[in-house]
């Protein structure tokens, strides 16, 4: 019989375990200092091919991943993704060389994509199934904020504990991110992988995932917005990789004009030598810490953005007063500042936006599959852009790359908006969606 008993659960105390869930996801013990361990023994090519075998793993685990999360559970793909975190983490401590990282890096996709769509997927169907769905912009942006302050506190350790030894950074996060296994447990399966009543028998066949995410995402109303925001996280990821020399080109003159010296020595030669490489990571760790608090803020407020301006209105501004904010440092230098803040902040406060919406507009059986898929094509857009920009960077400037990043969304992402109506007023419901698949 289709009945299934759940033990009585307070919504705060089942939120409050995945806002705890969210926080052991949180690397900042090496983030800031992760480039100058690797160039202990790497060149900056080796990094970059590293980068870019990590983009294929990811690409290519996206959609049988979450085919893993569909047919064995969302929780049990959160499970093996920390698994495979940890397996990444002791690695880095215990072996060394391009080919053992190249490794290390196919784990830490791995465990990207085991949690890309799992973890959307089992946040949307529990409150649906115990509290309200339309909470998940909400929740969901609470978690993005828990994770980056958890972030910022222990990216300042980790630069500390990198001045004490390179690899007790990597400790400290394997004994962090391990508290993961405690609190996923502690955690309820979702209702059709309970194993009880009929909630065990609509499972998503291989043939089915597929289906499933061709007729979702080539169709209104989610085919535009994919592109859409897919466009927008590629053009914010990217720029991320410019900070550091945008940083420097467009506040050094006026650092100098207060008795600041801004260095830029060589990373390689900083990363091999001790008290070099530990003053540099401390920095790095100060700074990154800084701009993790600020992304906070866009996770915090993510339910409050929504509710104020509605879907439409915040997927369309958010990007597009982002997007303005990369151009406007190539005439107003001083305004780089809050172009990083505002990068920082844009994606947390979007993502739950969108993912909700994308959520709402598909049925709970592939819902894992659907969204692994759409974290395929955001990283897929991703690496020509990185390419086109690094070769921008190199005939001009880090500022210039930037701007072209951000001209670019205004230009392409504008014409999605206006010819594929992206977040239409007048929409299908999820059963008109699921019987134009059938």
């Amino acid at each position: 019989m289709g009945f299934c008993m759940f033990p009585p659960q307070s919504d705060r105390a089942l939120i409050r375990r995945y806002y705890l869930y969210r926080a052991t996801l949180s690397v900042g013990f090496i983030t800031p200092i992760f480039t100058l361990f690797l160039l202990r023994s790497l060149t900056f090519t080796q990094v970059g091919t590293l980068s870019a075998l990590y983009s294929v793993f990811s690409v290519g685990g996206e959609i049988p991943t979450g085919y893993v999360g569909d047919r064995l559970g969302r929780r049990a793909s959160l499970l093996l993704s920390v698994a495979f975190t940890i397996g990444s983490l002791v690695g880095f401590v215990v072996v060394k060389g391009f080919l053992w990282y190249a490794f290390l890096y196919a784990l830490w996709a791995l465990a990207l994509t085991f949690r890309s769509g799992s973890m959307d997927a089992w946040l949307y169907d529990i409150l649906d199934e115990r509290l309200d769905s339309g909470r998940f912009s909400h929740v969901r942006g609470r978690g993005d904020a828990v994770q980056n302050w958890t972030a910022a506190v222990s990216m300042v350790v980790g630069g500390l504990l990198y001045g004490l030894h390179p690899t007790y950074p990597f400790v400290a996060a394997v004994a962090f991110n391990s508290l993961g296994f405690i609190t996923l447990l502690s955690l309820p399966k979702n209702r059709q992988y309970a194993g009880c009543g009929d909630a065990n028998v609509d499972r998503l066949g291989l043939l089915e995932a597929f289906t499933v995410v061709r007729g979702y995402l080539t169709k209104p109303p989610l085919r535009s917005l994919v592109v859409y925001v897919g466009l927008f996280y590629a053009v914010v990821g990217v720029s991320h990789t410019y900070v550091q020399p945008m940083a420097v080109e467009t506040l050094a003159p006026y650092a100098t004009g207060f008795g600041v010296q801004m260095v830029t020595g060589d990373a390689t030669a900083a990363a091999r030598s001790g008290d070099a490489g530990a003053t540099m990571a401390l920095g790095l760790g100060a700074m990154y810490a800084s701009l993790t608090a600020v992304s906070s803020v866009g996770g915090y407020y993510a339910g409050a953005v929504e509710d104020r301006l509605g879907i439409r209105r915040a997927v369309l501004l958010v990007p597009a007063i982002t997007a303005i904010a990369l151009i406007v440092p190539l005439w107003v230098a001083l305004l780089a500042l809050p172009t990083f803040a505002s990068m920082r902040t844009a994606m947390p406060l979007v993502q739950p936006i969108a993912n909700g919406y994308i959520n709402d507009h598909i049925e709970g059986v592939g819902r894992a599959t659907l969204l692994s898929a759409v974290s395929m094509f955001y990283m897929t857009l991703r690496t020509p852009l990185a390419l086109s920009a690094g070769i921008v960077a190199d005939a001009t400037t880090a500022t210039v790359a930037m701007a072209a990043l951000g001209g670019l969304f205004l230009v392409v992402g504008g014409a999605v908006w206006i010819l594929g109506d992206v977040v239409p007023e007048t929409e299908a419901t999820i059963e008109e969606q699921a019987d134009s698949l059938a």
